[in-house]
């Protein structure tokens, strides 16, 4: 039985008031998501996030929150728009996006995808991945259900990813404002799932910016062949398999131009700054080489239209077996999140707890009969504190081709200079 109070199934199209029409996009443990299009304020849609709080256990949306105030200056990630609590619950409204990454895959043929198109993906995560990394974060849970293709125009060539409540800072500043890493931690609580999280979350020690290129590296090999420990659901065949594995072995039938990307990953040490240029450099040649434009469709774009999308062959496993590959398994951390959530042990989360998110003055009624409700009336509140809509990109689709030539160049995701510049000095 779902212990989540907001578990709430709403039929697409209800309008609830007369102005937000909502739609159940995801439900948890705890959280519902929620898309909500505003009626009365020129069809502006968002992501509405809603998660119960949990007593003394740490509220991940307020953590969530916390890592997006800090994303507020950089571009092109997500951005949020308005917070509150709201006992017993609270809330945040975000950009919203398309559909993620696993679910597209879920359209092909054998759910594999073609190198260029992983590798425009691998780009444009390593791009959202940096940009956490210059705030002071790593995301420690990296996985594909969290990567989302912008919604439409020029965004829907744009991977950008959501859901940052695992997030950890890995910085400490001294009274005078200067950051240095932390100090690891002697033994570290599972973060992440079985799959994609690097053998030092197996080993149980801290993790730092390159675990999260190693999760990003497994998700590449996923994408084009599948990985060996694919159909391995236990952690210790997993972390025994991740071990004996060479790079040679994991990368075989993949494109030539990642094993340097994995030798210089496995190089990093605990606070080694990672070499993201280095790492788009050889991105990118494969790119070239393939004569891929960031402008081209997706393999999904590509079904339907009579045009053969063909994978690289891949001897793991057969194609039943790949496609029995399930979305618990991408949503799924193969420890016990809750035993190792405390505040004390996990510092690194800024809302810990039952510490209020930023801008949560307000607070709603405490009567808990109708939490729903209570919801859209906080979100009725919100209207004069939200972003004015005039500065929101308008929601526009567009089909046609762009000249790569006009197009490439205006991603700030692809942009050489953006994977070169170290903004936090470490």
């Amino acid at each position: 039985m779902n212990s989540n109070p907001l578990a709430i199934k709403v039929a697409k199209g209800t309008i609830v008031e007369g102005r937000f029409r909502f739609e159940t996009m995801s439900i948890g443990k705890h959280s519902t998501v929620f898309r909500v299009e505003d009626v009365l304020d020129n069809n502006q849609m968002y992501a509405l996030k809603a998660e119960y709080d949990r007593a003394t256990k740490i509220n991940y949306l307020h953590q969530e929150i916390a890592v997006l105030n800090k994303l507020a200056t950089r571009h092109h990630v997500a951005r949020l728009y308005y917070c509150e609590r709201c006992d017993p619950f609270s809330f945040m409204l975000t950009t919203l996006y398309g559909k993620s990454i696993w679910s597209l895959r879920q359209l092909m043929p054998n759910k594999l995808l073609t190198p260029g198109t992983a590798g425009r993906i691998v780009v444009h995560t390593l791009y959202q991945l940096k940009q956490l990394h210059e705030v002071g974060y790593i995301l420690r849970d990296l996985k594909v259900g969290d990567m989302l293709i912008g919604l439409s125009g020029s965004d829907a060539k744009v991977v950008f990813l959501v859901d940052f409540g695992m997030c950890r800072t890995y910085i400490i500043k001294d009274k005078n404002g200067s950051a240095s890493i932390r100090p690891p931690r002697e033994k570290a609580f599972v973060r992440g799932i079985l799959r994609y999280c690097s053998p030092r979350v197996h080993q149980r020690k801290d993790v730092s910016r390159a675990d999260d290129l190693w999760s990003l590296i497994y998700v590449a090999v996923d994408l084009v062949t599948g990985l060996p420990w694919r159909d391995l659901r236990a952690e210790e065949p997993v972390a025994s398999l991740k071990a004996k594995t060479t790079d040679e072995d994991l990368l075989k039938g993949c494109p030539e131009e990642w094993l340097p990307i994995m030798k210089h990953i496995r190089s990093l040490k605990f606070e080694t700054r990672p070499n993201y240029k280095f790492i788009f450099d050889h991105l990118r040649s494969l790119l070239i080489r393939l004569d891929i434009s960031y402008s081209d469709p997706w393999d999904w774009d590509l079904i339907g239209k009579d045009v053969v999308v063909e994978s690289l062959p891949s001897d793991r496993g057969s194609r039943k077996e790949r496609s029995e590959d399930s979305k618990s398994e991408s949503k799924k951390s193969f420890d016990k999140e809750e035993s190792s959530s405390s505040s004390t042990e996990d510092k690194g989360h800024e809302y810990s707890e039952r510490s209020p998110p930023p801008n949560a003055k307000d607070r709603c009624s405490s009567d808990k009969s109708d939490p729903f409700g209570k919801l859209v009336q906080a979100l009725q509140k919100s209207e004069k504190r939200r972003i004015p809509a005039s500065v929101i990109r308008p929601i526009v689709m567009d089909e046609r081709r762009i000249p790569a030539s006009e197009y490439d160049p205006a991603f700030p995701t692809t942009n050489p200079a953006e994977f070169e510049s170290n903004d936090i000095g470490i």
